[in-house]
């Protein structure tokens, strides 16, 4: 059988599978999750092996894990973002913060990208995902500061001591 995905993007599938067995407690937990056992999970771990994990194993581990460390992965390599259909106000002062992180990471990306002039299906592969989550990042916190709006009163961020 074909695999559905590029060898250069089953290394980013197995290690997603990785985090993923290592979130929900190791690859006995990840045993008790799915339809298949635990050599099968260390089979579409092993970067050795050619085993990739299939979609509805995925998607109960994710589910799990209560992250969609797999989704991201295969919707990465088949040239796709995923993103939440619901986006509600987070924590203001946190979503900021890990914004400038993804920011800085995303004109790291892009320098290194532009430096030859041209952005190869690769290198929109690999920034797009980046840019995705910024947005998030970003529509969080305008969802905040809607609340904030709406509601006509100021809003106490984490973190910080009401005066």
């Amino acid at each position: 059988m074909k695999q559905p995905f590029s060898a250069a993007c089953v290394p980013a599938i197995k290690t997603a599978t990785k985090q993923a067995i290592a979130h929900v407690g190791g690859i006995d937990a990840a045993a008790c999750i799915g339809r298949v056992g635990r050599t099968q999970f260390s089979d579409y771990s092993n970067r050795a092996r050619d085993a990739v994990i299939p979609l509805d194993v995925a998607l109960d581990l994710d589910h799990c894990a209560e992250h969609p460390f797999l989704l991201h992965a295969m919707a990465q390599a088949l040239g796709y973002a995923a993103i939440p259909l619901h986006v509600g106000p987070g924590d203001f002062g946190q979503d900021m913060s890990e914004y400038a992180i993804a920011s800085g990471d995303i004109m790291a990306t892009a320098m290194r990208i532009l430096d030859d002039g041209v952005v190869d299906r690769q290198e929109a592969q690999e920034i797009a995902p980046k840019m995705m989550h910024a947005k998030q990042l970003l529509e969080r916190a305008l969802a905040f500061v809607h609340k904030v709006q709406e509601q006509s009163r100021p809003s106490v961020v984490a973190g910080k001591e009401a005066g």
